[in-house]
């Protein structure tokens, strides 16, 4: 068992090579965190961070058919955007204001439109963000309608995540972003499940300490002891470490270890007759899965942990995934997304067995927010020099390298 342990660390310190894109030097076990809750250093972050990346904001699922279209609002940026699919199938963002006056043309929700025309004075525009109607036009003087079309923001896809940048000019294409231990390693993932829920939730807490909260496997040992007891480690691995860890330049992975002695309780036994297994229990069948999942192909895999530097966290799974944003609103504030998606359900059986797995999920969820304002609260108070992290927090020490390396560019 032991022996089985050193085997992992040893596994996962050679990943972390240099050779794999990623300089083990930048990172630092001791991070002051509490110098990056100030004001100043938000407003850095934003504009070095956030504006310089590509952040993902949807899915093409979300806007199937020309005039398709979602909102979004992006807190981070105190701005609103239109994602709409153009009438030639090409997905675009906009900022969600009327050129005339600055109104939102759609305030929140999803649909479809042949056009959207503003409730303030009715001017019109096309889902391509065409200027085509300017209501009593004979009273502007000059105006060209060909200058007033919907501002754009720089909008690419990859699979069906949908991403935005908003520099003036992206310094890099989304390719090239991502890199290519992402680029061509997912292929057909994205579209193997349907959302079957979405909820968020403001709280008070930095946006580090809440991206931080889902990038560890450290705390699920003491944190989820009663809602998802064992479902990790077990005796081949009792201190769950990571079997799988991967740095990039800017984003990582992780897989973490499933229990092979799960104890299946009597209510999980019947979902998992009459669906498939998720968690707390999991199919190690990764086989018919793309190479970015599960990437060693560990005999016993859960699930993957992938963060998108800055603030996306995707949960990984055989026949499930979570996808967690987190739009920082100021210094002390975040905005939190959670969506949850399951397999393509093909009767009422698998629907029910879907929701008692979800509501399982929801409950482990809950647990990982449960510290974000008890820690937010006590690291503003500057009472500690900084935070130490261990090997099981690697992750954690390469998010805050990423940060300094954005931040430190000119």
């Amino acid at each position: 068992m032991q022996a089985a342990n050193e085997q992992a660390v040893a596994q996962r310190q050679e990943e972390l090579s240099p050779q794999d894109g990623y300089d083990r030097n930048k990172l630092r076990t001791q991070v002051d965190v509490a110098s990056m809750l100030s004001d100043a250093h938000f407003t850095a972050e934003r504009e070095k961070v956030f504006r310089r990346a590509w952040l993902p904001i949807g899915h093409t699922d979300d806007i199937p058919a020309p005039g398709s279209y979602f909102v979004q609002e992006v807190p981070t940026f105190n701005t609103s955007l239109l994602v709409v699919r153009g009438r030639d199938n090409q997905v675009r963002a906009f900022h969600n204001a009327c050129r005339h006056r600055g109104n939102k043309l759609v305030r929140e929700g999803e649909g479809r439109r042949n056009g959207f025309m503003c409730n303030f004075h009715g001017w019109v525009f096309s889902a391509e963000g065409q200027l085509d109607v300017v209501t009593d036009r004979r009273m502007f003087e000059g105006l060209d309608p060909n200058e007033y079309a919907l501002i754009p923001v720089h909008c690419e896809v990859w699979e069906n995540l949908i991403f935005v940048n908003f520099d003036r000019q992206p310094r890099e294409t989304l390719e090239q972003w991502l890199g290519p231990q992402f680029f061509g390693q997912y292929q057909g993932y994205w579209d193997l499940h349907q959302k079957v829920a979405s909820y968020s939730f403001e709280v008070n807490a930095n946006w580090h300490l809440c991206v931080n909260a889902f990038t560890e496997g450290y705390h699920t040992l003491y944190l989820h002891k009663h809602t998802a007891r064992d479902y990790q480690g077990g005796r081949i691995n009792p201190q769950r470490h990571r079997p799988h860890m991967e740095l990039m330049q800017r984003h990582h992975r992780y897989s973490a270890p499933g229990n092979p002695d799960h104890r299946i309780l009597p209510v999980e036994a019947i979902a998992i007759k009459h669906g498939r297994k998720q968690l707390p229990a999991f199919d190690f069948d990764s086989s018919m899965l793309p190479p970015g999942v599960n990437p060693s192909r560990y005999e016993y895999w859960a699930f993957d942990v992938v963060e998108l530097f800055p603030n996306f966290v995707a949960i990984t799974g055989n026949h499930f995934r979570a996808e967690l944003t987190f739009w920082p609103i100021d210094a002390g504030r975040t905005l939190i997304t959670n969506k949850t998606y399951n397999y393509k359900t093909r009767n009422l059986g698998e629907r029910i067995s879907q929701g008692y797995f979800r509501s399982r999920g929801r409950d482990v969820v809950r647990e990982d927010l449960s510290t974000l304002e008890a820690q937010q609260q006590m690291l503003a108070a500057g009472v500690l020099p900084h935070l130490v992290l261990s090997k099981q927090e690697i992750a954690l020490q390469h998010h805050f390298a990423v940060t300094a390396d954005m931040l430190e560019a000119a």
